[in-house]
Formats: structure tokens, sequence, C-alpha cells
């Protein structure tokens, strides 16, 4: 028979769960493992609150300095007693209630807070995270999210980049908050997108996205091969498009590690290959900015593709102090 938790380990586990937290974001197996942790004994949900309050505490004992110490507030003790006013007594009860009062309030914080798992990609990775439920997320290149649980509901917020979000299978509901606006999608597969100087896009592969709005309007359903884009400026409505196979296609590329290009021009191009990489790729000639390009290529490889254009645009390639440069041949 597997013997009890005693009080003391409980406490034990709970205050390595909280520094595991402060250290860094769970993993989606580490938080479904505290998860499991919390509902296993009615007794681990009130020590992690109590650890929790007390690395609050500890939190802001530290925002004094490295030169706190709790005795130089401690009252100091006379060799005589003396009566003590009642004024300054009244204040030091008072101060002591609300300071318990306070106390209360954290704990009461701490156990409704809602602590995200936040998932991040730097420039030129991907990363694909399954959910649990039947949903899967991938992560672009330099992105990063939040992702909220709770009962019922699953609350994704894009703080910056791209995300694919595949939920053929999901039994729950997932909102998602771009730029300050709210989709929900059920068994949808659909791309969020918050690119540093573009307004937000959501395109949407299978399925239904309902993008929320103001409660005086209606909410706007999106079917599958439909993106819509933020508008900038005093609307702030969205902008519908209907999206060929063959461009949503290009639009999930990144998927295989690609970049489709139809058409797009050579600055447009370059412009894509600075999401992936840190060597930049300058463009001597202006006129040459400007020609179309159309093709397959890597993310991760800006050279092969520079040298790619230059062949067909009868151009030249060098490399100097960590940058490409495409300029017309001599």
């Amino acid at each position: 028979m597997q013997e009890r938790e005693t009080s003391q380990d409980i406490d034990r586990i709970a205050a390595e769960w909280v520094a595991r937290l402060d250290r860094a974001p769970l993993t989606a197996a580490e938080a479904d493992e505290l998860k499991h942790w919390l509902i296993g004994d009615r007794r681990r949900r009130g020590a992690f609150i109590r650890a929790k309050a007390l690395w609050i505490r500890s939190e802001s004992a530290g925002a004094l300095g490295p030169q706190y110490d709790p005795e130089d507030f401690q009252p100091a003790v006379e060799d005589e007693p003396q009566a003590a006013p009642v004024e300054p007594r009244r204040r030091v009860i008072n101060w002591s209630g609300m300071l318990a009062a306070s106390l209360v309030i954290v704990v009461m914080l701490v156990a409704t807070l809602q602590m995200p798992t936040a998932y991040a990609t730097a420039k030129g990775e991907m990363r694909t995270v399954p959910l649990g439920d039947g949903t899967t997320i991938t992560l672009n290149t330099d992105t990063r999210i939040k992702v909220y649980e709770d009962e019922g509901h699953r609350r994704i917020r894009v703080l910056r980049g791209e995300v694919l979000i595949e939920g053929a299978g999901a039994t729950v509901p997932t909102f998602v908050e771009v730029d300050g606006k709210h989709l929900e999608a059920a068994t949808a597969t659909f791309v969020v997108r918050k690119l540093e100087g573009q307004t937000a896009q959501v395109l949407v592969k299978d399925g239904h996205v309902v993008l929320g709005e103001e409660k005086q309007a209606a909410a706007i359903p999106l079917a599958a091969n439909t993106g819509a884009s933020l508008l900038s400026g005093k609307e702030r409505g969205w902008q519908l498009r209907a999206l060929s196979f063959g461009q949503l296609g290009r639009e999930l590329a990144w998927r295989e590690g690609k970049i489709a290009l139809q058409g797009e021009t050579l600055v447009e191009a370059v412009a894509l290959y600075a999401r992936y990489s840190d060597t930049p790729i300058v463009i001597a000639d202006p006129a040459l900015a400007q020609l179309p390009v159309t093709g397959l290529f890597a993310v991760n490889n800006p050279l092969g593709f520079s040298r790619a254009v230059a062949n067909v645009f009868g151009a030249e390639v060098r490399q100097e102090e960590g940058r490409i440069v495409i300029a017309r041949a001599l």
C-alpha cells in the first residue's frame, strides 16, 4: 500500500514547483505534471497557494535592497517600560489589520490567478507543441505566445510572430487574442500573424474561425480559404479576402522550411529573409531591387537564395563585413 504523503513533503514539493515557475515558463509536459499533482491530494493546492504567497512576499522584501534586515523594523526595547500612548497603539492595531487583510487578498489572487505557459522561438527556429486535447500549435521564426488554460476552454495570446493552430481533433474551443482583437475556433486550422510594421492577419485553411467584434457589431465568421487583415487607424475593423489553394500553400510554405515567392520584388523577398536570418542581404542596385522573383527557397540559406537570383538576373554576389551584397555584374 502506498504511503500517504506527509504535510512536510507536500510543502516541500509545492515550494519546488513555485521555484521552477520563477526560473522559467513551464513546458507543456511540466504544466500537465503540475496540474495532475495539484488534483492528486486536496492538501496540495493549499500548500501551493501558501508557497506562492510566501514567494510574493519575499519578492517584495527583496525590492527593499540587499541591506534589508527584518530586525531593523522591530520596535526598540527600552530599559524601563513606559506607558504607551493610546493613539499610537491604535495605529499599530489598524496597521496590523490592514496587513492581515492584504495578505488574505494576496492568497485569494494567487488562488484564482491563471498562470500562462509561454512558448517562444528564436530567429530561424520553428517549434511544434501538442496541447494535449487534439490541438497542436506550430510557432514560426521569432514568435512568442502565451497559453492560458481554463476549464472548458483555452486562450492563446499572440505577442509577436506567426503561429499555426491546428484543432482538427480538438475537444475544447480555443480563443485567440492578437493586437486587442479576439478570435474563437474549435475544429479549425488557421494562422495568426503579428509581424513588426504590419497589422495583424488571420488565414483560415480548414474549418471556421469567428472574429470577435465590438459589442455593437456582430461577430464575423471566416470560412476555409479566407484571410482577414486588421485595418489600422480609427476603423480598427477587419478586411476580408479570398485565398486560392496555391496562395494558401505559399503562405504556409514555412512549415516545410521554405519561402515560396510568386512575383514578389527582390526587395520584398529580402525582407522575408530578414525574419529568418541575422545575415542581412543588401541590394546595391535600386533597379535590381524591383525585379520580380518566383521560386521556392530554403529559409535557412540566404546565401543560396542570393546566388540563385543573381544567376537569373545576371548579377553578382559578394560577402563582406558579415553581410551578403547583390549587385549588377561589372
